[in-house]
């Protein structure tokens, strides 16, 4: 089956912002981003954003900009670690997708957003306890809803696209 969109899933910080724009540039496919136009349909960072209106309501704005994705045009999806949490986004994202699960160990996790500083905690005041808990949280839906899972730990991203791109052409 020849997949049109790329829609890549996985917790924060396994590197699907550079694996999107990779997989973008090499198959020269558009590129959404979901977190970028979520900030821009709301007028604020993500991170301003959540601490104003919470959670509840980021989701609402998630759900409302993968609602209008283009389904059939060949593209490349970037979507935010929490996506996974809405049955209904991966509905949307399914069609005419292959689902890729990014994926990454805790500790390379933890070891990019000390880096970062600037994605908000989804409910543990410390950033390892906040990863390790919503990470397992996460993984059986990840799990559930991927078609291709690779590992951002242990394989560059010139082998993670090559991966990617072999999958959506068999």
């Amino acid at each position: 089956m020849e997949y049109s969109r790329i829609v890549l899933i996985g917790f924060r910080g396994t590197g699907k912002t550079s694996l999107a724009k990779r997989l973008a540039d090499k198959l020269d496919w558009p590129l959404f981003s979901t977190d970028r136009m979520i900030a821009e349909a709301v007028g604020m960072p993500i991170g301003d954003y959540v601490s104003r209106n919470g959670w509840r309501n980021f989701r609402k704005a998630e759900r409302k900009v993968i609602a209008a994705l283009p389904v059939h045009a060949h593209s490349v999806v970037d979507c935010g670690g929490g996506v996974i949490e809405n049955e209904s986004n991966m509905l949307l994202l399914r069609q005419n997708s292959l689902i890729v699960w990014v994926e990454a160990d805790i500790e390379t996790i933890f070891r990019r957003l000390s880096r970062s500083g600037d994605r908000p905690l989804l409910n543990q005041p410390d950033l390892r306890r906040d990863i390790e808990e919503n990470y397992r949280r996460r993984e059986p839906l990840y799990e559930k809803y991927s078609d291709l899972r690779v590992d951002a730990s242990t394989n560059d991203a010139d082998t993670l696209c090559q991966m990617v791109i072999e999958t959506k052409r068999n």
